[in-house]
């Protein structure tokens, strides 16, 4: 009663299930899938380092303000300049006015006595004598030469004292004491600065940055093939469950048609107890078998259900059958070759590799780099600041105790452990794809072999159905004719089933798993 009701739920469930292809699968796996959704925003996280790396090649300006304060006010004092130009004038303002008087006083002679002459030589020209000629020159100079030079000298004499002493009073006085710097001051600057020769590690960082990109693509790419290799896996599998459920309940509504034929000719007194009880046991298996295979639906279904991120209420209607018709072996090696995801990442990882060695040989060379600086505010700068500046910069470590050449030399170590890597990559791949190919041609020979089988194997059950109708056979005839034919329909679904892993697997290969929905789509349509 109980597998009864377990068959009619299960009945009803495929009854609600959505129909989905091969196709539709993949495409929500693409788009829900949590780890592709994580291997995609590690594509986006490197593009993001990429443009970082590219901004190196601009010049960087910044803006900084900052307000400071400390313990005391800073000063230049120049006391003792002050003491020795103080002492300097005081020897001055004694040989100074001395000096003054000499040169006032022959200037002032020199003067009056070509006065003198010339108004004495007047006075004789008008007929004076020479002591009225005399006179007259005195008393128009005002003296003699002698007189005037001397009053002349001692007022320059004196002046000279004055200022000398005023000049020695000013010194004396004044403040050679100079703050230079408040204990509070604000300062606001605008700097550039572009590196125009850092002996390739920008360049070489970019380039890193750039196949760092293509390496996380390559393992987005990868890590999408496994889990759609996955999806697809699953989905055929859930394929082969509803087609074993479909197989199993024939063959189970074959048993009872039989059954009842087995009552009937029982009650006639056509076969014996013994041939109807073999009936019922072959209808209890088939119920069983019936019963495990709703079992292994459900569980398949909710395995695809959970990889898709989806309710359980799906069907797979994508047959289980790989194409006729495939690339040649060598072919497909090759293009696994060219497209692995797992392969490209190793490719681009060595390329990263090498961009590694010219980075760390970039330490080689000087760098050299471009500033200029503005200073936006003004108020509190020192004498010894300039409000703004432009300039080079180079930089050249000649020794840093063989740490270059221990990273040049680490870079080249890995590149070749990569090469080796690549290398052994490429013969698994090679490896796997001829494992691959010989699996689905072993397929492909047993459906083959069971094609002729199952025909016999049908007429056999068809026979045996008459023979035992006619009374010439017994019904044991007619299950083993039923339950032959049941292995050989199963036997033909694994076969199916092994064929397309196997085909699934060369795509697996070749990074082509998201095309297989595509390449077996017109093969759904209208095959339930």
């Amino acid at each position: 009663m109980g597998k009864c009701f377990l068959s009619v739920l299960l009945g009803a469930a495929l009854a609600w299930s959505a129909p989905i292809t091969l196709q539709d699968a993949l495409s929500m796996a693409k788009s829900g899938n949590a780890q592709i959704k994580a291997e995609k925003a590690k594509v986006d996280m490197a593009e993001s380092a990429q443009g970082e790396a590219r901004s190196r090649f601009m010049p960087t300006v910044s803006l900084s303000a900052g307000v400071t304060r400390i313990n005391d006010p800073i000063y230049i004092d120049l006391g003792e300049i002050q003491q020795a130009l103080s002492g300097i004038a005081g020897g001055l303002s004694t040989v100074a006015p001395a000096a003054a008087y000499s040169k006032a006083y022959i200037d002032a002679y020199n003067q009056a006595s070509a006065g003198y002459a010339q108004a004495y030589n007047g006075a004789l020209a008008q007929g004076l004598s020479a002591a009225q000629a005399d006179a007259f020159a005195k008393s128009r100079l005002g003296g003699t030469a002698q007189e005037i030079a001397q009053q002349k000298a001692d007022e320059y004499a004196a002046a000279t004292q004055q200022q000398m002493d005023a000049a020695k009073s000013q010194i004396d006085d004044a403040e050679f004491r100079m703050k230079v710097q408040d204990e509070l001051f604000f300062n606001a600057r605008l700097t550039a600065i572009w590196p125009i020769f850092t002996g390739l590690k920008i360049y070489s960082a970019y380039d890193a940055a750039k196949e760092n990109v293509n390496a996380k693509k390559a393992a987005f790419d990868m890590a999408q093939n496994a889990i759609l290799m996955d999806v697809a896996t699953k989905y055929f599998t859930l394929r082969l469950a509803e087609e074993l459920v479909v197989m199993r309940e024939n063959t189970k509504k074959n048993l009872e048609e039989h059954l009842e034929r087995s009552k009937k000719l029982e009650a006639s007194g056509q076969i014996s107890k013994a041939e109807r009880l073999r009936a019922e046991v072959a209808l209890a298996e088939a119920e069983n078998a019936y019963d495990d295979a709703l079992r292994d639906q459900s569980l398949a279904r909710m395995a695809l259900a959970s990889l898709l991120h989806t309710d359980t209420n799906i069907t797979a209607v994508t047959p289980v059958e790989a194409p006729e018709s495939v690339r040649t072996m060598e072919e497909i090696k090759q293009k696994a070759r060219e497209n692995h995801p797992g392969l490209r990442q190793l490719r681009t990882e060595r390329k990263r590799s090498q961009d590694a060695v010219s980075a760390a040989r970039a330490d080689y060379f000087p760098t050299v780099a471009l500033f200029a600086y503005k200073e936006l505010y003004t108020k509190d700068l020192t004498i010894l600041e300039p409000e703004w500046a432009v300039g080079a910069k180079a930089q050249w470590d000649l020794f840093k105790g063989g740490e270059t050449r221990s990273k040049v030399a680490n870079a080249k170590a890995m590149d070749r452990s990569l090469a080796s890597m690549e290398e052994q990559t490429l013969d698994n791949i090679g490896l796997l794809v001829e494992k691959r190919w010989r699996e689905l041609e072993h397929a492909k020979g047993r459906l083959e072999s069971l094609k002729k089988t199952r025909e016999l194997a049908d007429e056999a059950l068809r026979s045996q159905k008459l023979a035992y109708e006619s009374g010439l056979a017994t019904g044991l005839d007619v299950v083993d004719a039923e339950l032959a034919l049941s292995r050989l329909q199963v036997a033909d679904l694994k076969a199916h089933y092994d064929a397309v892993i196997a085909w699934l697997g060369l795509l697996e290969a070749s990074g082509e798993v998201e095309q297989a929905g595509a390449m077996l789509n017109s093969k759904t349509v209208g095959k339930e």
